[in-house]
């Protein structure tokens, strides 16, 4: 069984960084990152309309939805049965 003297002890070692700067972040330069700009695919105006059909009747169910939630209100909880407890069972 190892004693507790031969573990470190995290805080010791966290203080002791702190000490000696390990913790200090470094703020890079913007102009060390590459411009990925390039990179990004627009898509095309075929897709967009695809995606602008599929989900039209999703944001019509959308708003249905808000309509009733704001006309009836929150769903009732269900009610659950409440068997009693007597002293017996304890």
């Amino acid at each position: 069984m190892r004693q507790t003297k031969d573990l470190p002890d995290i805080r010791m070692i966290e203080r002791e960084k702190r000490r000696q700067g390990a913790n200090r972040t470094v703020t890079p330069e913007l102009s060390s990152f590459a411009d990925l700009a390039g990179n990004v695919v627009r898509p095309s105006e075929e897709e967009v309309a695809t995606l602008r059909a599929e989900l039209g009747p999703e944001r019509e169910a959308r708003n249905r939805r808000i309509e009733r939630f704001i006309k009836e209100g929150p769903l009732k909880p269900v009610p659950r049965a409440v068997v009693p407890v007597s002293e017996n069972d304890l």
